[in-house]
């Protein structure tokens, strides 16, 4: 009687650690999600709103990980959406987030979200909207285990973050603004750099011509004048009577004879005396 308890006992551990190995260590414990070493994205809005709209699947696995995908796109929204504006508000709307099982030992995973604006008059006047898909392959292990569903969702987030923030950046610039709520385009840096939008940019100042550039220009001209022979004069000079010595150097002159009786020779006694 002994030997049968026994024997049924030790049947009992092993099928609950079997089961135990199964679903990847159900007793580990796995971090929250989180985002705010990432950098934070300031809105011209007065508050910001988040919606969990996503409808959750007969056959989805996002109940059993350890941080739901909805969950995470919380945080991320909390996180990093800041409200630094005194007026109009934002509403962040989650459309879709879940994990299902897609094979023997594939998981797969999508995120939908939205992000609209509106002035203080509660008019929409913008929105961007992100959607993100990833697929893991789990191996020889098991792809539901709380370990692979917490690996996937951590990786699903990682390009929801990029996805959102570029989204953002291209679509509503205009809506974004510094830390301390001034405006990236209609006061802030880039406003200074790029001008505001429908706006052409601001002419740039004129550059200060260099000394040594100015140097080269008066050598260069000097230079030009140099080289350049003056006009002959019309009445022939009584010392140079073929023109002066640079202009006889610069292009030789027609040589004349001179009158009859101009030239003499030297006489015996000055050459005696030099």
């Amino acid at each position: 009687m002994r030997v049968h308890y026994w024997t049924g006992l030790s049947a009992l551990v092993l099928s609950l650690g079997m089961a135990a190995c199964s679903d990847g260590d159900v007793n580990q414990t796995f971090p929250p999600l989180d985002y705010s070493y990432l950098s934070q994205i300031h809105l011209n809005v007065a508050s910001i709103d988040v919606q969990d709209e996503a409808l959750a699947a007969p056959d989805s696995l996002s109940a059993k990980a350890p941080v739901a995908p909805d969950q995470a796109l919380k945080a991320m929204a909390n996180q990093r959406l800041v409200a630094s504006g005194t007026s109009g508000k934002a509403d962040f709307i989650i459309k879709q987030a879940y994990l299902n099982r897609a094979g023997d030992n594939v998981i797969t995973g999508a995120m939908d979200v939205q992000l609209n604006v509106a002035d203080a008059g509660n008019q929409h006047t913008g929105f961007v909207h992100a959607r993100i898909t990833h697929k893991l392959d789990a191996g020889d292990r098991d792809p539901t285990s709380r370990k692979e569903l917490y690996t996937l969702t951590n990786e699903m987030m990682q390009d929801m973050n990029v996805e959102l923030e570029f989204q953002i950046r291209k679509k509503l610039l205009s809506w974004m603004t510094d830390a301390a709520g001034t405006p990236l385009i209609n006061g802030g840096i880039q406003q200074q750099a790029l001008g505001a939008p429908g706006t052409a940019p601001a002419p740039a100042p004129a550059p200060t011509t260099p000394t040594l550039a100015t140097e080269t220009t008066a050598g260069s001209t000097a230079s030009e004048k140099a080289t350049t022979p003056a006009a002959a004069p019309s009445v022939p000079d009584a010392i140079f009577p073929t023109g002066s010595d640079t202009e006889a150097t610069a292009a030789p002159a027609t040589q004349h004879s001179p009158q009859p009786g101009i030239l003499k020779l030297p006489s015996i006694d000055s050459t005696q005396t030099h």
